[in-house]
């Protein structure tokens, strides 16, 4: 089973993460192609000179990732996908990924998931062992997102060890990431970026 190396493990050597606002239309399958989205978040695919490994999503942990809208105005949150792999070759355990807002605009003393969540989606693992896949998870609801406020995209499984979903790290890049310990958040920092995608749409 893979365990979740440090989360500053290579971040020195890994270059860093784009950010940037980009608008762009769908082009992942079973996207509507008419719909353009606000990139908010858009890290590189799996691999690198670590191969691939990731985060594990189990009983005992869960992981988080922050992300930050841009200045200037606020979107729709659209969808959410994450690259995801898979401990086992015959059971595919369920994922369900969470929107948060941030713990410090809520009260909180430090930059963490809040569990005031915006959105919420459980789905099966889409792959068998270690073959990452990109998993989109769609918003109905499509909550505002709001300008200059930092959120998290939370992972958990209630699948058991050595049978539980993978969240794959990019190949390159960092993010601001954090996973829990004994049921509570572990103070988070910039290490290897879990593979991830947030999409919003603008002006609606």
């Amino acid at each position: 089973m893979m365990r979740p190396l440090p989360l500053a493990l290579a971040a020195a050597l890994l270059a860093p993460l784009a950010l940037s606002p980009v608008t762009a239309q769908a082009t992942e399958a079973g996207a509507n192609t008419s719909t353009r989205y606000v990139s908010l978040v858009r890290t590189d695919q799996p691999g690198g000179m670590f191969g691939y490994w990731g985060f594990d999503l189990y009983t005992d942990q869960k992981v988080g990732a922050r992300f930050e809208v841009p200045t200037g105005a606020d979107v729709r949150l659209a969808r959410v996908g994450l690259w995801l792999m898979n401990n086992s070759g015959s059971f595919q355990g369920r994922v369900t990924v969470s929107v948060q807002t941030d713990a410090l605009d809520e009260g909180g003393s430090q930059s963490l998931p809040s569990g005031s969540t915006l959105g919420s989606w459980t789905a099966k693992v889409d792959t068998l062992g270690w073959t990452p896949v990109k998993q989109f998870f769609t918003s109905a609801s499509k909550p505002w997102l709001q300008a200059g406020h930092r959120y998290w995209v939370v992972a958990e499984s209630a699948a058991p060890a050595l049978q539980n979903p993978v969240w794959v790290t990019a190949a390159s890049g960092t993010l601001f990431s954090t996973t829990t310990s004994q049921g509570s958040w572990q103070t988070g920092g910039d290490g290897a970026a879990p593979g991830l995608i947030v999409d919003g749409i603008a002006g609606e």
